[in-house]
């Protein structure tokens, strides 16, 4: 049986916090406790408090902290593979949930929940990465896919590739996702070229290309649609 000697000595400070958000829930909490209640887990014998308000002074926000990569969250001192491990466990959920609140209903009918979508997806992205989704007559989706890898700097997007497989689904409309993660949002000549080439190879078969988003490294979004462009 374990002994007050036996405790961490901050353990009472634990377990106010965790019954603080079992009573109050997440709005109650500054986000360097929410910080601090996950480096629990992770940490079980330290006062995180410190290395929480570190991470958030460091990478600017919360969300910043959980979608660091590995490498940059390791440049804090404290922070070991367990407390990665928590972190990155955190963003795959948040990406099933991204998916999971987009693929039963019009994917252009909540800006906000493709847009979350989108920049979940790209997560500790080091290369530029072409997903493509691939909607069916009422802009549900049907399928979406990382179909292209490239460098930091550039993706190859081939027209063709994307027709036959947008055929090969029955698709009715398409949207081209794809990340800048060595600079910002805005898109390249080379970026527009190449969604007017998808545009027009689509559009020969019917199939309308409804979006184009580019997320930069700043985790900013750029609608080709917003823009007019499309």
């Amino acid at each position: 049986m374990a002994t007050q000697k036996d405790l961490p000595f901050n353990a009472g400070h634990r377990q106010r916090l965790q019954q603080k958000f079992l009573e109050k829930g997440a709005d109650a909490f500054a986000d360097y406790e929410l910080l601090e209640l996950i480096l629990m887990k992770a940490i079980p014998r330290c006062d995180v408090k410190p290395l929480a308000k570190e991470l958030l002074h460091q990478f600017g926000s919360l969300k910043n902290v959980l979608c660091a990569s590995p490498e940059e969250l390791k440049t804090v001192k404290g922070i070991k593979d367990s407390a990665v491990t928590i972190f990155q466990i955190i963003v795959q959920v948040a990406q099933r949930m991204s998916f999971q609140n987009i693929e039963q209903q019009p994917i252009l009918a909540c800006w906000e929940q493709l847009h979350d979508y989108a920049v979940m997806q790209y997560v500790n992205e080091t290369v530029e990465k072409l997903y493509v989704l691939y909607l069916d007559a009422r802009l549900r989706l049907v399928k979406a896919e990382a179909i292209q890898s490239g460098t930091d700097l550039h993706v190859a997007i081939y027209p063709r590739e994307i027709l036959k497989r947008a055929l090969l689904l029955n698709a009715h409309a398409v949207i081209l996702m794809h990340n800048h993660p060595s600079g910002d949002a805005h898109p390249s000549q080379d970026d527009i070229k190449a969604t007017r080439e998808v545009k027009t190879a689509l559009y020969a078969a019917n199939i309308r290309l409804e979006e184009h988003l580019i997320i930069g490294k700043n985790k900013q979004v750029y609608s080709f649609r917003a823009a007019g462009i499309l």
